[in-house]
């Protein structure tokens, strides 16, 4: 019997809470353990596969009301115990996709899609963050050999594009199979996308199915994806915005300098052209800074004084 994980705990939300909410905890705390920013620090490693492993299920709507329903027994002080069935296995086929993957590119934490015991018991280990959903046989008039999975994309897997080489297994019969296949990643993929792999489906009498990868990209702790664009918030000191400055804007390419005017205000967006996603036509999208006025944790005695003589002034 698993030891219960309270998700909404992890992620520092109320159970009432909604998709938007629970995003915005994610992106916050990953943010703040985001691996570029902690490599070799194991205590961010291992909070970040937890809040990977809560936003995994938060996330999903299916997953959510599995937890909430089955996970009363842990809440109440009883341990977890798995549901009748195996709890998503009821749905999906044993197996799945698994495939490792890497966030930034400073050498994060390789292994955050290894799930606790708690995660496994209840959906079957078939899920991982940045990997694949376990196995369905497809529906909706499609051929009983054909299957579909769901794709984890980052937001630098749809800029990089290139291949994607995956291992996954699935049911066949009384069997297990195994295979490997290599994805070319299109441009222009976007969230709820579909890439139909033709042949990789279930094979019988001579005949093979074929493979329908939905694509669900997962929540960047910098950036947010609009359409094509992106947008990215950057932080700037009042006096800064006041009097001008340089700032420097992360973007999926690296960082870039760039100059804001005097008397900038706090939710100006700044247009870095061609720097968002790239798009089938062969073009990309934007990069949009949003300006975002910051304070510093601790003023001097010189900065407070200062900051009195504006405020009478003014």
């Amino acid at each position: 019997m698993a030891d219960f994980i309270d998700y909404y705990a992890l992620l520092g939300v109320p159970k009432t809470a909604g998709e938007s909410e629970i995003k915005s905890a994610y992106r916050k705390l990953a943010l703040k353990h985001h691996p570029d920013r902690n490599q070799g620090n194991k205590v961010s490693e291992s909070k970040f596969k937890e809040i990977n492993e809560a936003y995994e299920v938060l996330s999903d709507p299916k997953k959510r009301k599995m937890y909430d329903q089955f996970g009363k027994e842990g809440q109440e002080g009883q341990g977890y115990r798995p549901p009748p069935g195996g709890g998503y296995q009821q749905r999906q086929q044993p197996g799945g996709f698994q495939q490792q993957y890497q966030y930034g590119q400073g050498g994060g934490f390789e292994q955050f899609g290894d799930f606790s015991d708690f995660f496994k018991s209840m959906f079957g280990g078939a899920q991982g963050a940045g990997g694949f959903g376990g196995m369905e046989e497809s529906s909706g008039g499609r051929s009983h050999l054909d299957m579909e999975a769901e794709l984890q994309l980052s937001v630098e897997d749809l800029i990089r594009g290139g291949h994607k080489q995956l291992s996954f297994s699935y049911r066949a019969g009384r069997k297990t199979e195994n295979k490997d296949i290599n994805v070319k990643l299109p441009k222009g993929l976007r969230d709820g996308a579909t890439i139909r792999l033709r042949g990789q489906g279930k094979e019988s009498g001579g005949r093979a199915g074929d493979l329908y990868l939905k694509i669900k990209l997962l929540p960047d702790p910098r950036f947010e994806v609009d359409g094509d664009d992106l947008k990215v918030k950057v932080e700037v000191l009042p006096w800064d915005a006041a009097l001008g400055s340089e700032v420097s804007v992360p973007s999926p390419s690296g960082a870039v300098t760039i100059k804001i005017a005097p008397g900038t205000s706090s939710g100006r967006k700044l247009r870095l052209s061609g720097r968002g996603l790239p798009r089938k036509d062969g073009g990309h999208g934007d990069l949009y800074a949003v300006i975002t006025l910051a304070l510093p944790d601790k003023f001097s005695p010189q900065q407070l004084e200062l900051l009195r003589k504006l405020k009478e002034i003014s």
